[in-house]
């Protein structure tokens, strides 16, 4: 992780002179003295890489309240704890915000506000109404992508790409979004190291480390870093747990899976595979990337997977055993997956990241993974973000001083890596969830490997990601239909699917 140190050259510029000193009194040869000379300029190099708020300009906003729109409580899972200290957050979460928020009041003198919201509609509707209304209630809004999406179109939010004080091609920035939600080289929203939620939202897979030792199996952790972790060893190894273990006729939740998979991540495996729902032009406008030889070949792959009962538990198909098990016994889905995978009845698990939160409170002992490659020719692995409920930073187009929001929004993103990045990941997720190096390698190797996509962003064809006649939400609804129906269904709904992208690129491009 890149440091950021602020310190003044004038030490290293002394040693630089006293070691010149000292070559030239025992009269060193000149090759000695270019060997010096040449160390302390890599050690320069290598201390120097950054100055915290060295690229923003030196401004005083001495009193000023800088109001931020979060999305709220109303989501138990994945509300906004990333702006200011929360209650229900970890302490050592809260510290950290504390301590970046400090930094940032110290150097340009503002303090930090936040409205939260209290329903799904509310942050679009308030940037509607306050747009209409004339009020520049806020400096700048953290919504959902989707949310960000919708109010991009409207045209209220402004180009990030445009400020000058937005340093986009900083690695603060997660660049997978600066790249791959950008439309037109205009970035309306991106995500970055202040964007705590696009880490809950990441989708992995768990593993219960014990049932692999128990039934003398391959380490994951080999697999992976040997490039053989893909979607046939998935299965050969699931094959080998599955079964009706809990002394009734019939599978439930009670029984042994080796691979619990929900609806959605359908889709990530499918982007696991190296596929795309879309692609950019040379105009950096999206195009349908998601039907060819190749995404048959892995859908059909991943849809046989899923539907191979000697392997798999659909987690959320209510009209399998276990999910409906799960519900008559007094239990949400999710809380049945939770209990097997941490009781030893489920040996992988699909989940967002945050779930390894859950988990951590149990007495397991499990490991993390990224989704499984098509196979062993793929070059790398690719973690989906579920961008429904991840974060974003946007600045809406009536903000009072659009150049204070964005330095303002700079100096977030970038104190925010040594400082809430660096909590939630090495302390929250790590230190105290994660129980070995291997584990944490794991993460590092996922937070590289993040994939942003249009299609999950947009939905078109359909209402939302859940829409069966949604680019993404077809081919998980196919899965688990029992039917693999994804040509014919894609042929269906192509149309659609690409009148919806068309309408929104042509209203981007009307957007001055």
């Amino acid at each position: 992780m890149k440091q950021f140190i602020v310190r003044s050259l004038s030490f290293v510029l002394l040693i630089i002179m006293l070691l010149t000193a000292v070559s030239c009194a025992q009269q060193e040869e000149s090759t000695s003295s270019e060997a010096v000379s040449s160390d302390v300029s890599t050690e320069v190099s290598k201390e120097e890489e950054f100055v915290l708020f060295s690229n923003l300009p030196e401004k005083d906003y001495s009193g000023k309240v800088i109001r931020v729109l979060v999305e709220g409580d109303y989501m138990t899972s994945y509300k906004s704890v990333e702006l200011l200290p929360h209650e229900e957050s970890y302490d050592a979460l809260n510290t950290a915000i504390t301590n970046r928020n400090n930094l940032v009041t110290e150097r340009f003198g503002v303090t930090f506000e936040q409205d939260r919201t209290s329903s799904t509609p509310e942050m679009a509707n308030t940037l509607r109404e306050n747009a209409v209304s004339g009020i520049s209630t806020y400096d700048f809004v953290m919504p959902y992508l989707p949310v960000a999406a919708s109010i991009a179109q409207e045209g209220y939010l402004l180009d990030l790409a445009q400020m000058e004080n937005i340093h986009l091609d900083q690695p603060y920035y997660d660049q997978g979004s600066v790249k791959g939600l950008s439309i037109g080289g205009k970035n309306y929203f991106v995500t970055g190291d202040l964007s705590l939620l696009t880490y809950d939202v990441t989708h992995v897979l768990l593993f219960n480390k014990d049932m692999i030792k128990d039934n003398n199996l391959e380490n994951p952790y080999d697999l992976v870093t040997s490039g053989k972790w893909t979607l046939d060893k998935l299965r050969e190894m699931a094959q080998k747990i599955t079964g009706d273990t809990d002394g009734e006729s019939g599978m439930t939740h009670k029984d042994t899976y080796g691979f619990l998979v929900n609806n959605n991540f359908i889709s990530s495996m499918f982007i696991g595979c190296g596929l795309r729902f879309t692609g950019k032009d040379q105009n950096d406008e999206p195009v349908l990337t998601i039907y060819s030889e190749q995404a048959t070949t892995a859908y059909n792959k991943i849809f046989d997977l899923v539907n191979d009962e000697t392997a798999c538990g659909q987690i959320d198909n209510l009209s399998k055993g276990f999910g409906s098990s799960a519900v008559a016994d007094g239990l949400t889905v999710w809380e049945g997956a939770t209990e097997a995978i941490a009781s030893k009845r489920a040996l992988f698990r699909a989940v967002s990241l945050n779930a390894i939160l859950v988990l951590g409170e149990y007495d397991c002992n499990f490991g993390v993974l990224p989704a499984p490659k098509f196979d062993e020719a793929q070059d790398d692995y690719y973690v989906r973000v579920s961008t429904l409920y991840a974060s974003s930073v946007a600045i809406p187009n009536n903000a009072a001083d659009p150049e204070m929001s964005s330095i303002i929004i700079d100096a977030l993103m970038q104190s925010s890596t040594d400082t809430v990045k660096e909590a939630y990941i090495e302390v929250v997720m790590k230190e105290r969830k994660i129980q070995d190096d291997e584990s944490e390698a794991m993460l590092d190797l996922i937070f590289d490997s993040r994939v942003y996509d249009y299609g999950t962003v947009y939905n078109w064809g359909g209402a939302s990601e859940g829409d069966a006649n949604s680019i993404t939400g077809f081919m998980n609804n196919i899965a688990f239909s029992g039917t693999n129906t994804f040509v014919s269904r894609w042929q269906a709904i192509e149309p659609t699917v690409q009148a919806a992208m068309d309408d929104t690129i042509a209203t981007y491009r009307a957007i001055d």
